[in-house]
């Protein structure tokens, strides 16, 4: 008899509590902004009890974006409250062609936002050739202006109300893609990736908040991509990416791998980790404050959403991998989140298993489990947390924008 109360005992311990198991809820959207055309939300900040969202447009006009199309494409930024009304909205662009790509938050209360531009090279206006008949006077059509790559960093300057403030631009040799803006003191720090034909490099840029721009630095020589990064407490620069060449004394593994740098406020890399799984290719696509880094895990025949917080490079705390059609993107605040698009089970959710991809956000705790679970209506773009307001995502269905808040 005691044998068998044992048993039960055993029993009842080991096999897992359903009521302990998290649910998985939905949420909807505070508001939806409708394009019409390719438009794309880049990057996202919390200040205060207000959001902040970067991006580009190409619709000739919207109800959110004010201004009209200058351009193939225009930047913007846009202010919302947290419960979904707009503060204001700023058309960042000209005649060129710009996007716009990350924003960083200035101690003195401004607003800066990165990106790219090109420029329009004016031919020379077309003249009637001498000695020709034209009886009719016929116009010659005018050539149509040629435009540059897009290789001018674009940097803007602009005010907690939504005015522009400054603008300045540093061209470059080749196709820029700058995807994080960094605020160092007195200096702003730009990281991205170039490309030159076949050749990906990542790079490193600093300005002064006076329009001042360094050298900019090359980082690795032809399969390297810097996706985001954050500023630590000593100013140093801890930026992720993938790469399939050498970096330092770093040499590849895999076919592509995940990279974490630890680089100086001058740009000069003074630590590679790499994370790597043999006959997969690698990528960190997101980090956020203490080493909280998101990405994704791609195999012959299924890919994996990867979310990992370190203690420092190389030294993970916890990890978990995810059956997915998309990278992680990850925010850190009291507890860690991420977002991706689920093909399969999440671990703590006995009853998840989705028929069709379907787009989650998870809530992670101090050892990585799960806590809260929640769907959305289409995979999220960007994502960020803070305790003024809570948890802020944007997803992006193809034909709108949704502005979603978790609290």
């Amino acid at each position: 008899m005691k044998k068998v109360f044992l048993f039960a005992l055993l029993f009842l311990i080991t096999v897992p509590n359903s009521s302990n198991a998290a649910s998985i809820k939905a949420i909807k959207s505070l508001v939806d902004l409708p394009y019409s055309n390719n438009d794309q939300v880049s990057d996202i900040a919390i200040s205060g009890k207000n959001i902040l969202l970067t991006g580009t447009s190409e619709s000739p006009s919207s109800n959110w974006v004010t201004g009209s199309l200058s351009g193939l494409s225009d930047g913007f930024l846009i202010s919302y409250t947290a419960t979904g009304i707009q503060n204001w909205g700023l058309r960042l662009g000209n005649f060129n062609n710009e996007i716009a790509t990350s924003i960083a938050l200035d101690q003195d209360g401004s607003i800066w936002v990165v990106g790219a531009g090109n420029n329009l090279i004016q031919p020379t206006p077309p003249t009637n050739p001498t000695g020709v008949l034209n009886p009719d006077n016929v116009p010659i059509n005018p050539i149509q202006a040629p435009s540059s790559p897009m290789n001018r960093v674009k940097l803007w300057q602009v005010s907690n109300s939504g005015a522009l403030i400054n603008s300045f631009e540093y061209v470059t040799e080749n196709v820029i893609y700058p995807k994080k803006l960094l605020v160092s003191g007195s200096n702003l720090i730009i990281l991205g990736t170039s490309y030159s034909g076949v050749l990906t490099r990542g790079f490193f840029l600093s300005a002064s908040k006076s329009g001042v721009f360094s050298n900019i630095s090359v980082i690795g020589n032809k399969s390297t991509q810097i996706n985001s990064a954050i500023i630590n407490n000593d100013s140093s620069i801890t930026a992720v990416g993938s790469s399939s060449e050498q970096i330092l004394k770093a040499k590849p593994i895999a076919k592509v791998d995940a990279i974490t740098l630890r680089i100086s406020n001058a740009g000069v890399i003074q630590q590679v980790a790499r994370a790597t799984l043999k006959s997969t290719s690698r990528s960190w696509d997101s980090i956020d404050l203490g080493l909280l880094q998101g990405g994704k895990v791609t195999y012959s025949n299924k890919t994996e959403a990867a979310v990992t917080k370190f203690s420092a490079l190389s030294k993970p705390v916890w990890n978990v991998r995810y059956l997915s059609r998309s990278t992680a993107l990850v925010a850190a605040g009291k507890n860690s989140w991420a977002t991706f698009v689920s093909s399969g089970a999440i671990k703590g959710i006995p009853t998840w298993k989705p028929k069709n991809p379907t787009p989650v956000v998870l809530e992670l705790g101090k050892k990585g489990e799960l806590i809260n679970a929640y769907t959305i209506a289409s995979p999220a773009v960007v994502i960020d947390t803070s305790t003024d307001i809570g948890t802020v995502l944007v997803t992006d269905s193809g034909k709108s924008f949704g502005l979603l808040l978790i609290n």
